[in-house]
């Protein structure tokens, strides 16, 4: 068999098992019970395509959607620089899971950015999330959220300081890594600001306590989880989590989408000939040699362009249909990379 096509079948097992193996080490649920019990409105391309992979305890949150409850959905963005398709992604999971009366907060994290180099002032970062965010959200009907960055919020930082005082630095070492904790700053940011923001909407300002969705990547799924422990001490209902991939980089299947790291990403207002650029240069799940391809077929889950369409086309009809077709060899690289184009300048650029 095609050396090539072998390497990029292995590369399609190895993603897998990853995400089997860290859904189980981290004591998360899996969707099959989702996917079997959920009444119809509540499944979306998310879950149905298999971007959503494992949940924790979903179901208080599925409970208060069926019975007009309140719930509420938290996912913030870092305004270190414009938004891409991995957020886009992100928001519109969250669109599609509070239109049943969620209320949506979206904390912009300039303190972040800052504690993290990403910018070079509290400032800066707050300049980025009120030009380069802010004015996006009405695009995935998000207009009515609770929008508010960091350090100009004081109710975060009294509630930051409140949990802060629950845990030790030891703890969030633990929980983090000593690579993630570097000055006090971020000490200060992960083991309080960033669990204050999961738990703000249980506040008596908000409503007081309810069931809060909050969709993250499998590497933040320790904040949860503190989030969860110190929800239990201040009388508040833990959170629940949906744990999604994260739309990959276009460059390599095993990393995510970056503002950092150049030509991994499409940014919302990228032009129709950068878009083209950079999906033509992307990742393929294709061998080289179109004989082989031909023959052996592509490997889709690995394929940056197809991963483009699978996150973000809405038919489901024509997914499956582009799935099957280059899985078998009819379609090539090349033609997925040219439906990618296609439809991402159609959705980020409707005048084109």
């Amino acid at each position: 068999m095609n050396k090539e096509y072998k390497e990029k079948v292995a590369l399609k097992n190895k993603l897998a098992k990853y995400y089997l193996g860290q859904a189980k080490k981290n004591g998360l649920s899996d969707t099959k019970l989702l996917k079997k019990y959920l009444p119809l409105e509540l499944r979306n391309r998310f879950l149905d395509r298999g971007i959503i992979i494992a949940h924790l305890d979903f179901e208080r949150v599925a409970d208060a959607i069926a019975n007009h409850k309140p719930y509420a959905i938290v996912s913030g963005a870092n305004p270190s620089s414009a938004l891409h398709l991995g957020h886009k992604a992100v928001f519109d999971l969250v669109s599609e899971y509070a239109k049943y009366g969620g209320q949506v907060f979206i904390p912009l994290t300039n303190d972040e950015s800052y504690v993290d180099g990403k910018v070079n002032s509290l400032e800066e970062g707050n300049k980025n999330a009120h030009e380069k965010i802010i004015p996006l959200l009405p695009r995935f009907g998000l207009e009515k959220s609770v929008v508010f960055t960091d350090s100009d919020y004081p109710e975060i930082y009294v509630m930051a300081m409140e949990i802060a005082g629950m845990l030790d630095c030891e703890a969030v070492r633990m929980a983090f890594g000593d690579k993630a904790v570097k000055n006090v700053g971020q000490m200060f940011y992960r083991g309080g600001v960033q669990i204050a923001q999961i738990l703000l909407p249980q506040i008596p300002k908000y409503g007081g306590p309810k069931p809060t969705l909050v969709p993250v990547g499998i590497d933040q799924h320790p904040y949860v989880l503190l989030a969860r422990d110190i929800a239990k001490r201040m009388g508040l209902v833990p959170p629940s989590e949906l744990v999604i991939k994260l739309q990959s980089s276009l460059k390599d299947p095993e990393e995510k989408m970056s503002k950092s790291k150049q030509g991994t990403a499409i940014f919302l207002d990228d032009s129709k000939d950068v878009i083209k650029k950079k999906i033509n240069a992307a990742y393929t799940g294709s061998v080289s040699k179109l004989e082989d391809h031909r023959n052996l077929g592509g490997v889709p889950e690995i394929d940056a362009a197809f991963n483009l369409l699978l996150f973000h086309h809405p038919d489901d009809k024509l997914m499956a249909t582009i799935h099957a077709d280059y899985r078998k060899g009819r379609l090539t690289g090349g033609d997925v990379k040219r439906i990618a184009t296609d439809f991402i300048v159609d959705c980020l650029i409707p005048s084109v």
